[in-house]
């Protein structure tokens, strides 16, 4: 066995472990009274999903020159597939971005520059969710009457800077070809990353993209507006039970759960950190521990539900293009 497949155990190990003490130190009993009050309204809080992503997906379309820009069903197919498998596949929540660089660059004039869009992309997301997090952080002073809780935001914002600052700087150095060829070794049999050979030209494409300010700052405000967006599953999941909260307890929820999560890059899923996250926050702005727990359920809840049907569609579309090449031999 390799040694980052045993890196890859021994994280997925950790983040099970964690889940599992999550879970068995809580009432489930009670866990289970508040999703008793949901039942099948789960579906609506999945179904909600498409929102973010199609205001992701519009954020990304931004990037691209008039053009050479796909159709946006293209965009949105793309961020649904690339969500499911950072989601639900041990790719250090990364793989996913390389792997819709490969699908949209089949639908693009020129797929270096399409792959560019996608690594500018990311980084803007990095950028607008250290924004977010800054937000949630103080948001937070206002829920919580803790005092060290200032500290809080100056230490969210040095590691932000620091993750975005320095993913900048790995460009420089070849990241998305490296990327490339990891992604292609787990997807080898499908050929995924079949133009990888042109990853070396991507530095100019993406010192070419960043010279376009407008349209850095268009893609910028959706990002942050997806962002935002994606608390209103939060928001939807207390007015199904009957416990509403306000906005801004939402959008607390969601930041900063989603900055354990990123923090937690290398477990897959971000198993237990961002379960952790949510229950830490919830109780601190005042919800009860089954609740908290609860809403961490229904999230994973949701990633099955919107990233098993993505993985299938994934394989739908590969297949299509691999059959003929099966045929052949």
């Amino acid at each position: 066995m390799s040694k980052s497949r045993l890196i890859t155990l021994f994280f997925s190990f950790i983040g099970l472990t964690l889940f599992t003490w999550l879970f068995v130190r809580e009432d489930i009993t009670d866990i289970l009274a508040v999703l008793s009050t949901v039942r099948w309204k789960l579906f609506w809080i999945a179904g909600y999903r498409i929102i973010p992503i199609t205001i992701d997906a519009f954020g990304w379309l931004k990037l691209f020159e008039k053009e050479m820009t796909p159709r946006f069903s293209n965009f949105v197919s793309a961020r649904w597939i690339s969500e499911a498998f950072n989601t639900l596949l041990p790719v250090a929540q990364i793989g996913g971005h390389f792997l819709r660089a490969k699908l949209i660059g089949k639908n693009s004039v020129d797929r270096a520059k399409a792959g560019a869009t996608v690594v500018v992309d990311f980084t803007i997301g990095l950028a607008t969710q250290l924004l977010f997090t800054v937000t949630g952080l103080i948001l937070l002073i206002q829920e919580s009457q803790k005092e060290n809780i200032h500290s809080w935001i100056v230490v969210g914002i040095v590691a932000g800077l620091v993750a975005v600052s320095g993913f900048i700087l790995v460009q420089r150095a070849g990241l998305f070809a490296l990327g490339a060829k990891s992604v292609n070794l787990f997807l080898k049999r499908w050929e995924t990353m079949d133009f990888i050979g042109s990853a070396r030209n991507l530095d100019q494409q993406i010192s070419d993209a960043y010279s376009r300010k407008n349209k850095l700052v268009s893609c910028g405000f959706w990002r942050f507006a997806g962002w935002i967006a994606k608390s209103g599953e939060i928001w939807l999941f207390f007015y199904f039970v009957g416990s509403p909260v306000t906005i801004q307890e939402a959008l607390v929820l969601e930041s900063l759960s989603t900055a354990f999560r990123s923090a937690a890059f290398a477990i897959p899923g971000g198993l237990g950190v961002q379960d952790g996250g949510i229950l830490f926050i919830g109780v601190m702005i005042g919800l009860s521990p089954e609740e908290a727990f609860a809403l961490a359920l229904v999230k994973r809840f949701r990633e099955i539900v919107v990233g098993v049907p993505g993985l299938i569609w994934w394989f739908v579309v590969e297949g299509r293009q691999v059959s003929p090449q099966s045929t052949g031999k």
